[in-house]
């Protein structure tokens, strides 16, 4: 597979933010029609966001990759 191309910043989240919209508006058709070059953008979004990727064959991790969303004290 050859490498991905280098995004800039802004057109990495644009791109992205492009292929989000076709599934929220789109639901599963959406899905069907997002990119290769959307995939790859949004992608690489998550890992600038921090989320460590897990190999294939890998198990499962103890714990989440990475996990913003903190847990309510109610």
């Amino acid at each position: 597979m050859p490498d991905p191309r280098p995004f800039g910043e802004a057109e990495m989240l644009e791109v992205a933010a492009r292929a989000i919209g076709k599934i929220d508006a789109r639901g599963p058709i959406g899905v069907s029609r997002v990119t290769y070059e959307e995939i790859e953008a949004m992608a690489a979004t998550l890992v600038c966001l921090g989320v460590t990727p897990i190999p294939p064959a890998a198990p499962a991790p103890d714990r989440s990759p990475y996990s913003p969303i903190k847990e309510s004290k109610l």
